[in-house]
């Protein structure tokens, strides 16, 4: 599976609108992991995320494996006015506990 973030364009947005925009992004073969106030967490198998944006390059284990070079993938069209910005999530090391 491919993590996937998905930034929103109105964070204050009323949250309501969140099964609607659920249902879409379920219409594109993603499945909603988590939702923020301004970012929604999401994951698609890699065929779903290929036939939706396209190669997916520099992916491992599900994460981005390079960050810096992870690019914007693709916005469909039925939901830009709700999504500015999707990216193949990073993966987040845990920062060592001081002893």
């Amino acid at each position: 599976m491919i993590k996937l973030q998905l930034l929103l364009r109105d964070p204050a947005r009323d949250r309501s609108d969140d099964p609607a925009l659920c249902a879409l992004l379920e219409a594109h073969g993603m499945h909603v992991t988590a939702c923020g106030m301004a970012t929604i967490s999401a994951e698609a198998s890699l065929a779903d995320a290929e036939n939706l944006f396209g190669s997916i390059p520099n992916v491992r284990a599900g994460f981005a494996s390079d960050v810096t070079s992870t690019p914007a993938l693709a916005i469909p069209a039925d939901l830009e006015h709700a999504v500015s910005l999707i990216t193949i999530a990073p993966r987040h090391a845990a920062t060592s506990q001081p002893t």
